[in-house]
């Protein structure tokens, strides 16, 4: 629209500066130059100037295309191996030890291997026999029991066994020192019986059933005793030697 303006704007100039001929008064100058500009407007309408067409942009081609320059890359440098540490020295193995044989236990001595009762009829015999060692008729009438074997004869009551001691040991030679009481073996009657055999039928009663056999050594002699719990203690139920 602003082309078309321009136009009919430069026809009403050019109008208005031609000469016109003939008499044409100056009256029709004006109706003259508004008819030539109104046949000029429609020619301006009808024959639109020409916009330019935009250029079209033709693809650039490979050749003009700059490619971008790649750095090069700078070479690596190689990275050390890594350290190693050393391997700890494998320390030599030791042998299995050899299976040894499973010890028992050494055997008791005879002692420990005491009963109470045992215990009880180690103690009776031992004063027993310090009591024949010093030659105590009395003492040995304590320790013996109500009814005692002299070697197959028996006497039995406290009184009575006193007496007999005191007859025996007065017949006897007092020796100077008395006589030492050395090691007390105490036995059951079966173990006795199967190390020394059967008893002589003058002591046989004393091999019952509870009693206990303690082999004595007094100023190196041997001696036996026969022992039972009587009345709740230990006695010395007779004598062999």
């Amino acid at each position: 629209m602003n082309g078309l303006a321009l136009v009919a704007a430069l026809a009403v100039a050019q109008a208005v500066q031609t000469p016109v001929a003939g008499d044409r008064s100056p009256e029709s100058r004006p109706a003259d130059v508004a008819a030539a500009a109104a046949e000029k407007l429609p020619e301006a309408a009808a024959e639109p100037s020409p916009r330019p067409a935009p250029r079209r942009r033709e693809p650039a081609s490979a050749d003009q295309v700059a490619t971008p320059a790649v750095p090069e890359p700078l070479p690596r440098r190689a990275a050390p191996p890594p350290a190693v540490a050393p391997a700890a020295p494998t320390p030599p193995r030791s042998p299995a030890p050899a299976p040894t044989a499973r010890l028992l236990p050494p055997a008791p001595a005879p002692t420990a291997r005491l009963l109470p009762e045992r215990e009880d009829a180690e103690r009776a015999a031992r004063l027993f026999l310090d009591a024949l060692a010093r030659g105590d008729a009395d003492a040995l009438a304590q320790a013996a029991s109500e009814r005692f074997s002299f070697d197959g004869d028996v006497e039995a009551g406290r009184e009575p066994i006193r007496r007999t001691w005191r007859n025996l040991l007065a017949s006897r030679p007092r020796p100077d020192a008395a006589p030492r009481v050395g090691s007390i073996e105490v036995l059951s009657t079966v173990d006795a019986m199967a190390r020394f055999g059967k008893p002589p039928a003058r002591i046989a009663p004393l091999v019952r059933p509870g009693a206990l056999v303690a082999v004595a050594d007094i100023g190196g002699r041997t001696v036996v005793l026969f022992l039972a719990r009587e009345g709740g203690r230990m006695a010395v139920l007779g004598m062999h030697d």
